[in-house]
């Protein structure tokens, strides 16, 4: 629904007469709006859509056409071309189509090119050639429209910027299409010449004549052999040679030719400041109108349709061509290029097609679109030229002369459609070995399939693949950290699961500290690139930034709020990305690991804010963007080996250093260092790699277990890295007196303030050292969506021999429920990996059962009308008591604990009883704690419960819980608690945050505490019968869409809580007693015995696993 609004907006605005940039940004703002998503989008994707550095060329190239347009070029090197073919028959014709590509070059757009030489040569070509008035004004129109092919062109600056391809490859690239099109109207002069039997207008020009008129438009010839010679030379970027150009027009207008004087200047520039505000204002709104495509789904949703009809590069380049002739013939050449390439470059790229010769197909698309009637934006312009006479030429006029022009563009179209060599060679040839940007690189699809924490015992699970025929062989394992650390842990661990899976055939040593290479980091990732003397590795990205910089990414400050967003950016394809960088350098990342958030200790002063670090002198990893980020805080940065800090800080030739909590206690720091600030400012990940090499050495179904034992490892790492935290700040208080600043009592704001403009000066750096991909890279990272998972996180598997169906999923909550968009990320991901075979329903509020929670449970378990659903523990319990055990008080420390618990033994349990329903459990989401909310007074205490009268969910176990709180505990369907509380029936009800701000229940209750007594998870189910139907390979399909939808539903459903708590303060006032605030051993001590209570309740009705169950659990 949302691309309907989105499209039939578009089409009424523009059918209102209103310009192309506008419609495109009114449209996305209805789409935005009746998505319900906060308009602040609007002001920062338009804004992040121009601040690009690619796109700063484009004001230098209009204002250096315009000064080369005032500096007389035009006359000049109108007189050279005609002293060289004015003699011949058609010759001023042939004039008018030269020099229209040499002007081109130097404006860069179609219609500057129009008003700048048509004034001349329109009339030139009727009086002087004899050519008919609407001929002449069709052949400038059309030769105008090369000027976008031509370089320098702005279109193909837009176009970079989307991309990612060099700008230098697309100028070179529209070289010789833009001279083969301009050769095309040649032909059409002189058929039209010989036809009406026109001969030369001039006589034959002498060689001092031509000699003499060569050497005034010189300076003008002259300038795209500075920009393009400059460019591939190395001496300037292309955004530079634009800045060159300006300086360049601006030494031939005033200095050479003297045409142009100081008090022109104003006009140049007021006149370049519309033109760049127009075409900025229309790369805002489309980049506008993209991001919502892509937010929404519509643009993958149209680049897949795109690629099921596109079998093949003729059809698709086909399709193409007839969708980019028709846009033209509407659309500006800028807005097509953000509407239309998102979509279709992924097939483009899936088809093998060169990037760069379609980006030139592309523009030469657009160029034709700028002639075509009836709305081509040059044959206004031509039409608008005043001819001698009062003769005037009309759009009939025009449109008739100028078809034979559009046939002879679109052979040449066709010609650099299917043979792109046409436009590839010359970039190819003038590139240097591997610097050609134009190869089509398609992405990985592999998303990690990890959880985020996982109970440790399940890391040792992996079964015997002791029969895919191992070779006996030992791979040596390295890291820059000591033999206690978590990453040799993660090494050790790696090496248990490979035992054991190959039968003992595959073993690994695990060398800490880089023994193998002397203790010298970069020789050891050295070393495992050469797949001797080290095989396997996990060192962090800071050290790999000595190989490559863009690994500097994942420590951008402030790029994560926990470590949970890191997992799932890392998982996602801002990790793929990493990998693929990695495959560069014949490594591959079985997984990234964590060395953590790195925190700040130092010897001087507790750090608060920004202004605490002025002058303070502090050791920084080794890496230009740290360096950069201290600097900026103001500190004393220097850089020194690890193992010299210790010394150094204990003789305070630094006062400070900043690391991860594990290696800053397993170096001792804590001795010396009395202040230790939680500040999350830079985060550092790890690199499980193994050497391509010996990787691929294996066969497909040893690589699966390779990568499942790495996966598995990488887990392990994170976990143990992550779990001794708290014990180590703990220790260092007691024992060393550390005083100890976490994150929410500093002044985080003043350190993100002072490094605002880092990632921007970090993508120029880049840059600078030629990575091509900075943009693209530190984007992925930074631009960050509500998830990590996308369409993209599941292979293709198509193959598999999918029947066509449709399964129904159903869920109690709202079609804006996180529960529902989770059946919706499982429909999107089910669809993507059986190829459309296999399509999902969503039908929240159990509209299947007339909003019958039970009833939908039911009808899952029968098969029909549902097939899938998503449903909380606390109504399955109305099937099964022991369902309950999820939501014993006080089972959960974090919703991270819950994660391990779910996803390990318990999880099994849980899942092994919905069996005995005739339900496959795909996985476990999360509704969440069951926050307290209520009209009457803060709750504190226990004591602060008494007799207040509470809405429960029904649950027997809930019930008693509030019974022992002292609260006078009710139950009632949830769509009548908002009344009841409103009338004052109840005064208070439990849920997690997420569905009290649904049902807007903040608006009648004034306080809110964040007890996280009880916590409520959602299984997620098919129909057993429904997934036996299927093979053994299609059901490991639909478990891997479950698993990352369940993720998804995980990581949407708490993504939200610290902004609804912030908005219920600011909108609502009110009070929200914090769970550190709360004295919970009184709540616990008046609960304490409810295992035991509900083990007997489970016992009284026959279910004799209650004791092991709840056991699970509580361990």
């Amino acid at each position: 629904m949302i691309s309907a609004v989105l499209f039939l907006s578009f089409f009424v605005f523009l059918i209102m007469g209103i310009p192309i940039s506008i419609c495109l940004g009114l449209s996305s703002v209805c789409a935005i709006l009746y998505s319900g998503t906060s308009l602040t989008i609007v002001a920062t994707n338009m804004y992040s859509g121009i601040s690009k550095f690619l796109l700063l060329a484009i004001p230098f190239f209009v204002l250096s056409g315009n000064i080369m347009a005032k500096a007389g070029i035009s006359r000049r090197l109108i007189n050279f071309v005609n002293t060289c073919v004015g003699h011949r028959r058609g010759g001023i014709a042939i004039v008018c189509v030269i020099v229209a590509c040499f002007f081109g070059a130097i404006s860069g757009s179609g219609p500057a090119t129009v008003a700048a030489l048509g004034c001349v040569l329109i009339p030139a070509m009727i009086q002087q050639g004899g050519f008919s008035a609407p001929f002449s004004t069709a052949l400038m129109a059309t030769a105008s429209s090369i000027a976008i092919v031509i370089p320098p062109s702005i279109a193909f600056v837009v176009y970079a910027s989307i991309t990612g391809v060099s700008i230098a490859d697309m100028f070179m690239g529209g070289i010789v299409p833009g001279i083969l099109m301009g050769l095309a109207l040649v032909i059409v002069v002189m058929i039209e010449a010989r036809k009406n039997n026109i001969q030369g207008s001039m006589k034959k020009a002498s060689g001092a004549e031509r000699w003499a008129a060569f050497k005034d438009a010189f300076w003008g010839l002259l300038m795209p052999v500075i920009i393009l010679g400059g460019i591939y030379g190395g001496i300037f970027t292309p955004t530079e040679a634009a800045a060159v150009s300006v300086v360049y027009g601006l030494f031939v207008g005033m200095v050479v030719y003297r045409e142009i004087t100081v008090k022109d200047l104003w006009a140049l520039v007021i006149d370049s400041a519309k033109t760049t505000g127009g075409i900025m204002l229309i790369v805002a709104c489309a980049s506008l109108f993209s991001f919502v495509c892509t937010k929404f789904g519509i643009a993958q949703a149209a680049s897949d349709l795109l690629g099921s009809i596109a079998h093949n590069q003729f059809t698709f380049l086909l399709i193409v061509n007839v969708i980019f002739l028709i846009a033209g013939c509407f659309i500006d050449a800028n807005s097509a290029m953000y509407i239309f390439i998102p979509i279709m470059l992924p097939v483009c790229k899936q088809l093998g097609y060169d990037v760069v010769a379609f980006g030139i197909v592309a523009t030469v698309n657009l160029a034709i679109g700028q002639v075509t009637p009836p709305v081509g934006v040059n044959l206004f312009v031509a039409i608008s030229v005043k001819l001698r006479n009062g003769e005037k030429v009309d759009i009939p006029q025009i449109s008739k002369a100028v078809m034979p022009m559009i046939v002879a563009s679109v052979i040449v179209l066709a010609a650099i459609t299917y043979v792109p060599s046409i436009s590839t060679f010359l970039p190819k040839a003038l590139a240097g070995d591997g610097a050609y940007t134009g190869n089509p690189t398609v992405s990985s699809d592999n998303g990690s399939s990890s959880l985020d924490e996982e109970n440790a015992a399940a890391f040792n699970d992996i079964d015997d693949y002791s029969d895919l025929g191992w070779e006996e062989q030992t791979w040596n394992f390295t890291c820059s950290t000591t033999e206690t650390s978590t990453w040799a842990d993660g090494g050790r661990k790696f090496g248990e699961l490979m035992e054991k899976a190959t039968g003992g055939k595959v073993k690994v040593a695990v060398y800490a500290a880089d023994q193998l290479t002397g203790g010298n980091q970069s020789e050891g990732i050295q070393a495992l690139m050469n797949g001797d003397p080290v095989q396997i590795s996990m060192h962090s990205n800071l050290i790999y930034s000595a190989f490559d910089p863009r690994f500097n990414v994942v420590s951008l400050p402030y790029l994560f709020s926990s470590v949970e967003e890191a997992d799932a950016m890392l998982d996602g394809r801002a990790g793929d990305m990493l990998k693929d960088i990695l495959a560069e350098y014949d490594l591959h990342c079985m997984g990234i690991a964590e060395n953590g958030f790195r925190q700040l200790t130092n010897s001087v002063r507790e750090i608060r804010s920004v202004d605490d670090m002025k002058n303070l002198k502090v050791r920084v990893a080794g890496s230009n963007l740290l360096m950069e980020c201290y600097k900026r805080w103001g500190a004393d940065a220097t850089n020194m080996n690890w193992s010299e800090t210790y010394t150094a800080l204990q003789q305070k030739t630094v006062d400070g250093q900043e690391n991860p909590l594990p290696a800053i206690d397993a170096a001792s720091v804590q001795e010396v260092q009395p202040y230790c600030s939680l500040w999350n400012a830079n985060y550092d990940c790890l690199f499980f790699c193994i050497n391509q090499k010996i990787y691929d050495a294996l066969t497909p179904e040893q690589q699966a277990v390779v990568d499942e034992a790495g996966q598995k490892a990488v887990d392990y790492e994170r976990y143990i890295n992550r779990a001794g935290d708290e014990e180590i700040m703990d220790r260092w208080q007691n024992d060393n007196g550390v005083t100890i600043t976490r994150y929410e009592d500093m002044d985080v704001d003043s350190f993100k303030n002072a490094v605002s403009g880092v990632a921007e000066w970090y993508q120029k750096e880049l840059e600078n050292q030629g990575y091509k991909d900075a943009a693209d890279l530190i984007a992925v990272f930074t631009e960050k969506s509500d998830s990590s998972i996308g369409a993209d996180s599941v292979e293709d598997h198509s193959d598999l021999g999918w029947k066509e169906q449709t399964w129904n999923f159903t869920c109690s909550t709202t079609e804006t429920s996180t529960w529902a968009e989770g059946g919706r990320k499982f429909g999107e991901l089910v669809e993507k990996a059986t190829g459309g075979k296999i399509k999902v329903n969503v039908y929240a509020a159990d509209q299947l059962t007339n909003g019958n929670q039970s009833e939908g449970i039911q009808a899952l378990i029968d098969g029909d009308p549902v097939q899938i659903s998503m449903h909380s523990n606390l109504i399955y319990s109305a099937f099964d008591p022991r369902f309950n055990v999820v939501s014993l008080p006080y089972l959960f420390d974090s919703v991270e604990d819950a994660d391990a618990m779910l996803d390990g033994e318990a999880g099994e349990m849980l899942k092994d009883i919905l069996s005995e329903y005739g339900l496959h459990c795909m996985g476990i989401a999360e509704n969440g704690f069951r926050e307290l909310t209520n009209s009457v007074r803060e709750i504190k205490s226990v004591e602060d419960m008494k007799n207040l009268k509470i809405r429960v969910a029904g649950s027997n176990l809930l019930m008693e819980c509030y019974k022992r709180w002292g609260a006078d505990a009710t139950n009632m369907n949830w769509s009548e608690t908002y009344t009841a509380l409103q009338q004052k029936t109840v005064e208070g009800q439990e849920n997690p945050l997420p569905a009290i701000d649904a049902a807007s229940v903040q608006e009648v209750q004034p306080y809110c505490s964040l007890w996280n007594a009880n916590y409520d998870c959602l299984f997620f189910c098919i129909n057993q019968k429904i997934y036996d139907d299927l093979t053994p390979e299609q059901q490991a399909v639909i478990d891997e869409c479950g698993a990352l939808a369940t993720r998804y539903e995980r990581e949407i459903n708490r993504a939200g809580d610290e902004e609804i708590m912030r908005r219920w303060t600011e909108k609502n006032g009110v009070t929200i007693t914090s769970h550190e605030d709360l004295d919970i051993d009184s709540f616990k001590t008046a609960v304490d015995g409810i295992d035991d209570w509900f083990v007997n309740e489970l016992k009284a009705q026959n279910y004799e696993d209650a004791e092991a169950l709840v056991a699970a659990f509580r361990k």
